[in-house]
């Protein structure tokens, strides 16, 4: 800045400072300095806190364990190592993890809309996909619809899990659609995309007027439908199951342990 404005703005905007001389503006100067370095100080162990907070959330939700058990069981732990492996003063810092239920519930809800997101850019960049659809009861007697995608990401096929969704009414071929349907309209997801489908065979699933296939079918004529038949994963276990009876049949031969002892 030009001298002359400069001056011009120190007597019109800081008229009290016009007389003041150069050590004041020095002292001022470094004052500063110390007041930014403790701000970011401060932010800094704030983030850091905030990302231990976030990794002991990954880990409670890993081991399937209640949200409060961050707050009653691991701070408290995790205060008394520090206090008796470091100095007392470092149980401060470990203090300002936060770890209740709610911040627990909430770091988990972040990370998993996270995970999503990267899995629809993913999913939207990839263009083709298959997917990959049942549904199943938990434990309170309510219907859970299950999907996976397949994509091709970076020349590597990859698999994810899509979402879980509870079907609120009848488990019929239109509702899993609609359940189906409305996620991918959230998400942009386009049926036109969808190259292949597979289910579990049930008439729900392949129903050829309201089946969840012929509803798919509708939206993308040229999506491949696939059946995991229960009839031939039955066959196929009773076969497996012949064969090992088969074996165990010859083992009880003399040749049979024989040539089971000389190999």
């Amino acid at each position: 800045m030009v001298p002359s404005k400069l001056k011009r703005h120190l007597y019109s905007s800081h008229p009290s400072c016009a007389n003041k001389d150069k050590q004041y503006f020095k002292r001022y100067l470094e004052q500063n300095k110390k007041q930014k370095k403790f701000m970011k100080s401060a932010v800094t162990v704030s983030e850091k806190a905030l990302e231990a907070s976030y990794h002991v959330a990954k880990l409670i939700a890993r081991q399937k364990k209640p949200h409060t058990v961050g707050e009653t069981l691991i701070k408290p732990a995790c205060m008394e190592i520090v206090r008796l492996m470091l100095e007392p003063n470092e149980i401060k810092e470990v203090n300002k993890v936060s770890l209740s239920a709610d911040t627990v519930k909430r770091s988990i809800h972040d990370m998993s809309s996270d995970i999503l997101g990267t899995l629809i850019k993913k999913l939207l960049s990839a263009e083709k996909f298959a997917l990959q659809i049942d549904e199943t009861t938990d434990i309170k007697s309510k219907t859970q619809l299950i999907a996976i995608v397949r994509f091709v990401d970076e020349d590597f096929i990859k698999e994810h899990y899509l979402f879980c969704k509870e079907v609120l009414e009848l488990t019929t071929g239109e509702e899993i659609f609609r359940v189906t349907d409305d996620f991918f309209k959230i998400c942009n997801i386009q049926w036109s995309n969808c190259i292949a489908d597979c289910t579990d065979g049930a008439a729900a699933m392949t129903g050829r007027k309201k089946g969840f296939v012929s509803c798919v079918r509708q939206k993308n004529p040229t999506t491949s439908p696939t059946a995991l038949n229960l009839v031939e994963r039955n066959m196929l276990l009773l076969l497996i199951l012949f064969f090992w009876a088969t074996f165990l049949f010859r083992l009880s031969n003399g040749s049979g342990r024989n040539i089971l002892c000389q190999k």
